[in-house]
């Protein structure tokens, strides 16, 4: 045909292969990145629930924390959500499930003395499951896992809503992408918490409730939460000062966090300056008194340790602020956390100053 060039139409093909070519390793590396590719497995993504309320001096104990202005919430005594925007997948991403995930209430058991030994140790004492919040705490987790959500609320227009579980609502949860994360996993997580640890501590709970569940068919498979707020009540016998690791049972690296937990909120490496931290020591003095300082020695040497108080404490925004100074000014708390976890074999010395005056101890590493 006059005028074509076999030459000219066999280059022509050519980069259209090369383009075509390209395109697809492209198509691949996102659905790699975005984890589509079949048989790929989802890292593991924790989400904790932010520190339930400070409490006041005089009942009720529970009053509601200051919320952030740039994240309101639909009721006054709900907390702000403290999952960062496009943590939690769209509605219209989320995988087709099982018709019912499973809730467990008995493994609470466990974790009931997991805590009591943690409080135990910190010269506390022990609290007790409150049978009547049980299931409301289980449908809460297993709303958590069933609507893919990491939040203190449950919407009221969801399936998987219950006014048992928004109850349990306000107080700790953990999320994950991993179907064998439990609630004794999640214990620990709370304990290496700046602003769970207070908390789980507070002399004046006295009643708490688990619950846990799992489902395969969504982002978040695990699901585990501790009620800490209705169980708040005027102390009986020991109070105030609280302080972990107490000096008779010091910090067993086997139950406890070696390193501050990742993904707390509000965020205590933001204040500190700091990418990790060690796991928190922790001073509770009660209500009406500030901590203004604090030092830290391991085998006799300084080492630098950075500290959160409700004088002191800045977060990523002044939402956050606001709520981290509330939870440790609601029990005169001050916690620190060593710039690099403390080993076993350790011998730490701690001393706090407060407006009430200095208080200092020791305890072991093992």
């Amino acid at each position: 045909m006059d005028g074509f060039s076999w030459r000219w139409a066999a280059r022509r093909a050519a980069w259209a292969l090369i383009w075509l070519l390209v395109l697809l390793v492209l198509a691949w590396a996102g659905l790699r990145v975005a984890g589509w590719l079949p048989g790929q497995q989802m890292p593991e993504q924790q989400t904790s629930a932010a520190p339930p309320s400070g409490a006041a001096s005089s009942a009720p104990l529970a009053a509601p924390l200051p919320t952030s202005p740039a994240e309101p919430s639909p009721a006054p005594a709900r907390l702000p959500d403290p999952v960062p925007p496009g943590s939690v997948p769209p509605d219209s991403a989320t995988p087709q499930r099982a018709p019912e995930p499973a809730a467990a209430v008995a493994p609470a058991s466990g974790a009931l003395a997991a805590l009591n030994s943690l409080r135990a140790g910190a010269g506390v004492g022990a609290v007790q499951a409150e049978p009547d919040w049980q299931a409301g705490c289980a449908a809460h987790a297993r709303h958590l896992v069933r609507a893919d959500r990491a939040e203190h609320r449950e919407d009221p227009a969801s399936p998987s809503r219950s006014a048992a579980g928004e109850a349990c609502a306000p107080g700790h949860y953990f999320v994950s992408s991993q179907p064998g994360s439990d609630l004794r996993r999640a214990l620990s997580y709370w304990v290496g918490g700046a602003f769970h640890l207070p908390q789980l501590l507070d002399p004046r709970l006295t009643r708490v409730a688990f619950g846990e569940a799992h489902d395969a068919g969504g982002a978040f498979q695990s699901a585990a939460v501790l009620d800490v707020r209705r169980g708040l009540s005027a102390p009986d016998g020991q109070t105030y000062p609280v302080r972990y690791p107490g000096p008779e049972a010091g910090l067993d690296l086997a139950v406890a966090p070696a390193g501050a937990s990742a993904s707390e909120w509000p965020d205590p490496l933001v204040h500190c300056g700091l990418n990790e931290a060690g796991a928190p020591v922790a001073l509770l003095m009660g209500p009406g008194v500030t901590v203004r300082g604090a030092s830290l020695k391991v085998n006799g040497q300084p080492v630098p340790a950075c500290l959160l108080s409700a004088a002191s404490f800045r977060g990523d925004s002044t939402g956050d602020t606001q709520v981290g100074r509330g939870v440790l000014g609601a029990q005169g708390a001050g916690v620190l956390l060593p710039h690099a976890p403390l080993r076993a074999g350790d011998r730490v010395q701690v001393s706090f100053g407060t407006t009430a005056g200095r208080v200092g101890w020791s305890f072991g590493v093992r």
